[in-house]
């Protein structure tokens, strides 16, 4: 029987997140990102307190906390819409995919079989106000091994996400290093390492 894409997504959580503890995940990722040449590689701290939409981000020169709507800087400057917007997103991405059982998420229920780099995936579509993403999972673990997403559809123009290993942390299986690319030209953005849990 073919499962649907709601029905995948939850395989690929209890892979993931066998525990159900993403909802209440309180730790720091230490993260060295890896940039095309020409620019120099940086070290962040990311540490999560999700039960209470908190999320306090640590590099050089920048260092500030947001808590819900409110934010505060401790060192450097960032504007207040900026703060939130990266709130989300390293919620979002390092979450995945046990954000996607977010309320108002539209998973489409047809999964389609994609090769990438010589492997085949089930592939998940969840379309957003602004963009759509395409989730690729192992057909065997239900692993989630990379993401893609386009600002526009028709065009294909957007970003893939390849993922590469897995960091065990209480139960739970957070993927290592993230490459992304564009879609449209196979422009190299960048790697995000994950180097400790703590």
């Amino acid at each position: 029987m073919e499962l649907t894409g709601n029905e995948l997504i939850k395989k690929s959580i209890e892979f993931h997140d066998p525990k159900d503890q993403w909802k209440n995940f309180k730790s720091t990722l230490v993260i060295q990102d890896s940039l095309p040449a020409g620019r120099d590689s940086r070290f962040y701290e990311v540490s999560f307190e999700n039960n209470l939409s908190k999320m306090v981000y640590r590099i050089e020169g920048l260092h500030y906390l947001v808590w819900n709507d409110s934010i505060q800087v401790f060192e450097g400057e960032i504007e207040a819409e900026r703060a939130f917007r990266m709130r989300n997103y390293y919620t979002y991405l390092w979450g995945l995919p046990m954000k996607l059982q977010d309320p108002g998420k539209q998973i489409d229920d047809k999964v389609t079989q994609e090769e990438l780099n010589g492997k085949s995936y089930l592939v998940v579509r969840v379309p957003y106000e602004k963009d759509v993403w395409y989730f690729y999972l192992d057909p065997q673990t239900y692993a989630m091994e990379a993401y893609k997403f386009y600002q526009d559809e028709t065009t294909k123009k957007g970003e893939i996400i390849y993922l590469e290993g897995l960091t065990e942390h209480n139960g739970l299986k957070i993927p290592t290093n993230r490459s992304w690319y564009r879609t449209e030209t196979p422009e190299f953005l960048g790697t995000d390492m994950l180097l400790e849990i703590k």
